[in-house]
């Protein structure tokens, strides 16, 4: 095939129908387009799909945390239960135990919106056992493991439990060296070394230029480095730490709180000052609801059910004596044994003949002048020496563990009568009634107490002496009895010759005037638990002024005489829960004449015996508290 001429005229083609091998054909544009639409097709399923998960896992996200929602508020329910038993139980902690009739009393929390079960109990008997964790680290206990589960149900079925292992600690009293109930001052002029752990369920304060702490201090509330009654702060107190030095206190809750308190108590004394700074909660007294403490000291009731017999130290005696001082004036051993005293023991324990109890009981009226009292006592004279002859004769069915003394029929009509119980002759105490028994002997009354001479001092023994008030009268000077200050004062009159001035309050003759009466010095070893003198109010809070000094805890064993350079040798515990009701007389040393004593040189120590269960005194109360030991939430 021949080409075209050169002039020959080619047909016209238009834009459309012009060949390219730039320009695809018909069929691949159509292609093209069609593959396009595949893509939008795809992406949009690709992005439907993402959105759909997203709405899922929203979905899902929310449903989440709608459960977990719910979860945590089940749970936070379950919690709540737990706690709640936990307040039942420190509740049931107010007579000092945890039994089985405590236990069985445990309400079921009620929480709306939610199904609360729940099952409390014993796991095991009481185990006695030293403490080793928490503020009374050191001390031992009648430990009572308890097992808490709590289980909590909402409507829509969401569950969950919570188990707690808590342990309810049963402390004997007189295991303290110190135990207040109240605030507790501690302010002696004297020298004062102290070992034993001190603690008080109120306030703690503290400002001596002489006084130095051996063992722990604790308070649930807080500690000042003052007076209570004025702005007095004396540089002299010390606290030992772990290495046995003492340091000084120079710190208190007014210049450091919270964690700063703490902290500086552990840089300082290793911890051993211990506030509510560090978690120190109160112990509960062995009291029924709305009883109060002077309840342990009194006389029985006939309206005393059976938890206020528990407590009671009148329901625990084997010897109880009921003394009608209506007659005591005129009163002789004779009349005093066979009119004016009633005694009965239980068990088919003996009572001592009518010969021998004039020997043991023996009244004294007008005995001697108080001074802080202002008034002159009526005594019940205790002969502890002719009590021991008698029982350890027949010390099985004779020794007295618990002897309690009620006495009735004071003539409120005169302001001068004070009756009181005396133990004299003490320094041995009577026999335990079987030989394996470390025995011990409680003398108790709700009325005041003194004591002359030495106590327990030759023969170690389980001791405590109870009452409103506890008065120590040194031994008489040798070769000379009749400087006693228990002598009976001649005219019986109450020795006073004036009312104001340097004498108010004193006899002219050295023979009644205490004050000037020398003491020999005695030696006591004994618990003690008596009401004491409170200052009623701190100066620093508004509205309180210049409150009287109650006389703090080195007037808590009162005293009388001058003692001077004697020493009061004293080893037990020292324990108060309630304030005096008879002796109620304002503590005075102004070192003037018209004060009616000078403090003794104090060595006092806690009895390290008394950390055996075996060895504590007849009837020794308990405090308790509830301390969680373990928390565990189930699902």
């Amino acid at each position: 095939m021949q080409p075209p001429p050169e002039n020959a005229v080619m047909p016209c083609l238009s834009n459309r129908q012009a060949l390219s091998p730039l320009t695809p054909s018909r069929r691949a544009v159509r292609a093209r387009r069609g593959f396009a639409l595949e893509m939008v097709l795809l992406v949009l399923v690709m992005f439907s799909v993402i959105v759909l998960a997203g709405l899922s896992a929203v979905t899902t996200i929310s449903r989440t945390s709608t459960a977990d929602y719910r979860g945590a508020r089940v749970s936070y329910a379950s919690e709540g239960g737990a706690d709640d038993i936990m307040s039942q139980l420190d509740a049931a902690m107010q007579d000092g135990i945890i039994n089985g009739e405590d236990i069985s009393s445990i309400q079921t929390p009620e929480i709306p919106g939610y199904d609360i079960t729940q099952t409390t109990q014993t796991t095991g008997a009481p185990i006695s056992r030293t403490i080793t964790s928490g503020p009374f680290a050191g001390l031992y206990s009648l430990n009572q493991p308890i097992d808490i589960r709590v289980t909590a149900k909402d409507s829509s079925g969401n569950r969950a439990m919570s188990v707690l292992s808590v342990n309810a600690q049963t402390i004997p009293l007189f295991q303290f060296g110190v135990f207040y109930e109240e605030d507790l001052e501690i302010l002696p002029g004297q020298v004062m070394n102290f070992a034993g752990w001190v603690h008080t369920n109120g306030n703690l304060y503290m400002s001596s230029n002489s006084v130095t702490f051996q063992s722990n201090l604790t308070t649930p509330d807080s500690a000042f480095w003052n007076r209570k009654d004025a702005n007095n702060r004396l540089n002299g107190v010390n606290i030992n730490n772990n290495a046995g030095t003492a340091v000084k206190l120079d710190f208190d809750s007014r210049s450091l709180s919270g964690p700063a308190f703490k902290t500086r108590s552990e840089q300082k004394f290793n911890g051993r000052l211990m506030t509510s700074a560090h978690g120190v909660r109160p112990l509960k007294l062995p009291l029924p609801e709305n009883l109060a403490p002077v309840t342990l000291v009194l006389p029985k009731a006939g309206g005393d059910d059976p938890m206020v017999q528990e407590v009671k130290m009148a329901w625990k005696a084997d010897w109880y004596i009921q003394i009608n001082a209506a007659s005591l004036a005129s009163a002789t051993p004779t009349t005093l044994c066979s009119t004016l005293m009633a005694q009965t023991r239980a068990g088919g324990l003996t009572l001592p003949s009518a010969a021998m109890c004039r020997k043991i009981f023996k009244p004294k009226p007008n005995a001697f002048y108080d001074g802080r009292e202002d008034l002159r006592v009526d005594l019940i004279d205790v002969y502890v020496d002719s009590l021991r002859i008698w029982s350890d004769s027949a010390p099985s069915t004779r020794a007295p563990r618990i002897i309690y003394f009620e006495i009735n029929n004071t003539n409120t009509n005169v302001g001068n009568d004070y009756v009181a119980v005396r133990l004299r002759g003490g320094a041995q105490l009577p026999k335990s009634r079987v030989a394996s028994d470390t025995g011990g002997l409680t003398m108790v009354t709700d009325r005041p107490m003194y004591v002359l001479g030495d106590y327990n001092t030759q023969v170690w023994r389980p001791a405590a002496i109870m009452g409103d008030a506890v008065t120590f009268l040194s031994n008489p000077p040798a070769g000379n009895p009749g400087m006693l200050p228990g002598s009976p004062i001649a005219d019986g009159s109450k020795c006073k010759t004036g009312t104001g001035g340097a004498t108010s309050g004193w006899c002219d003759t050295l023979q009644y005037d205490f004050r000037k009466r020398q003491s020999s010095g005695s030696t006591v070893n004994a618990a003690l638990l008596a009401g004491h003198s409170a200052t009623t109010c701190d100066y620093a809070r508004a509205g309180c002024g210049s409150p009287n000094y109650g006389g703090g805890l080195e007037n808590f064993p009162r005293f009388l005489e001058t003692w001077g350079a004697s020493v009061f040798r004293y080893t037990g515990s020292l324990v108060s829960l309630f304030q005096s009701r008879y002796s109620t007389g304002l503590w005075n040393n102004t070192g003037g004449g018209g004060s009616y004593y000078d403090a003794p040189t104090r060595q006092w120590s806690f009895d390290v015996n008394f950390r055996f269960p075996e060895r504590l005194p007849p009837g020794t109360p308990s405090v308790g508290t509830v301390l969680q030991t373990a928390f565990r939430p189930l699902y």
